[in-house]
């Protein structure tokens, strides 16, 4: 007899001899039970299956739905954040944009221009010009007055360029924030990220300047800049915009404390190439708890503030291949934010 057939005879009581008919009407019994039995289970288990295979298309179903509407949700809120960074970010420009306008027009308001007209009246109501030039006391006094007009008239010609340039460049600034926050918006980078070479203390020192311009009157704020000369491939109103917010966020930082007064600003090229933007003040300085949250999205000490600008910083960091850590020493003691970038935006590994 076959060992496997043996064994499962043993296994109903059944020997080695032959089974009597009675043996084999019990095994034929059991066998029929076991059939009977494992019927019902593979029924039992389809079932259980077909079951299990709806509950899970319907649970698949109410998971689209919930992911659908968590990436319209998603898609609100972040539309909502873009404004805001986009709102945020002009801002930091807009004060130097309204400043340089009302210099500008100040400037005008009180040109020289006005008294050249005066000069020419008087001059245009003489009978003789030549002889109440030569012997009127006011007229032998014109001609030196007519000098002084043409040296006021060309430093408020330089006056107005800076201003214009000032403006302009602002502006374009401006434009490009919103182009490159509503392109990333609509997930498409036309022209969002332009790499082009750029001077880093160059860029510091145009930041600077915009920030000068939204110092309250009578402020004790000092920057103090220190720059090697460094050079870095990268989308240069990207990182201005970093830098008008880690400016903005010193400056605050030290008329908030009452003996704040420097923003130190230092670029240097690290051991491996990689460029380092540092800033740092002597204002209200952060907890550990703070420095912790330093970046997240609407997180603020400032009464008024926003919770945008480090956390767009911190963004735009990543953006652009390198990262921004923040340290400080405690409440009162000053904090400083540090940038690392790499030489090339495109080879973030080059030394």
């Amino acid at each position: 007899m076959h060992r496997v057939l043996a064994r499962q005879l043993r296994k109903v009581g059944l020997g080695e001899e032959p089974p009597t008919r009675e043996q084999w009407t019990q095994l034929l019994e059991h066998l029929d039970r076991s059939y009977t039995d494992a019927d019902q289970d593979r029924y039992t288990l389809e079932r259980a299956l077909n079951l299990s295979s709806e509950e899970m298309r319907k649970r698949f179903a109410e998971l689209r739905e919930a992911q659908e509407q968590l990436v319209r949700t998603s898609r609100r809120a972040g539309m909502a954040d873009v404004a805001a960074t986009v709102l945020h970010n002009v801002g930091n420009v807009l004060n130097s944009v309204n400043v340089s306008a009302g210099i500008a027009m100040d400037v005008t308001r009180g040109s020289a221009s006005v008294r050249l007209s005066k000069a020419l009246t008087l001059l245009a109501e003489q009978p003789k010009p030549g002889r109440f030039l030569d012997e009127d006391p006011r007229g032998r006094k014109l001609i030196d007055y007519l000098g002084a007009i043409d040296r006021a008239l060309g430093e408020e010609r330089a006056s107005l360029l800076r201003e214009l340039e000032g403006l302009a460049r602002n502006v374009e600034h401006i434009k490009t924030v919103v182009i490159r926050q509503l392109s990333s918006a609509k997930a498409e980078r036309s022209g969002a990220h332009v790499v082009e070479k750029v001077e880093v203390g160059k860029l510091v020192d145009d930041a600077v300047d915009v920030l000068r311009t939204g110092f309250p009157s009578g402020h004790r704020v000092v920057v103090a800049p220190d720059y090697e000369h460094v050079v870095v491939e990268t989308d240069r109103h990207k990182l201005f915009e970093l830098v008008m917010n880690l400016l903005t966020n010193a400056r605050d930082a030290v008329l908030a404390s009452p003996n704040g007064r420097v923003v130190s600003v230092r670029v240097r090229r690290g051991p491996s190439g990689e460029i380092q933007l540092e800033v740092r003040d002597d204002g209200v300085g952060m907890t550990a708890d703070v420095r912790e949250k330093a970046f997240e999205q609407g997180f603020t000490t400032k009464a008024n503030g926003s919770g945008l600008g480090l956390h767009s910083a911190a963004c735009a960091a990543m953006e652009l291949g390198g990262r921004l850590e923040a340290a400080s020493d405690g409440e009162g003691q000053g904090a400083r934010f540090t940038l690392t970038l790499p030489r090339k935006r495109s080879d973030e590994s080059s030394p």
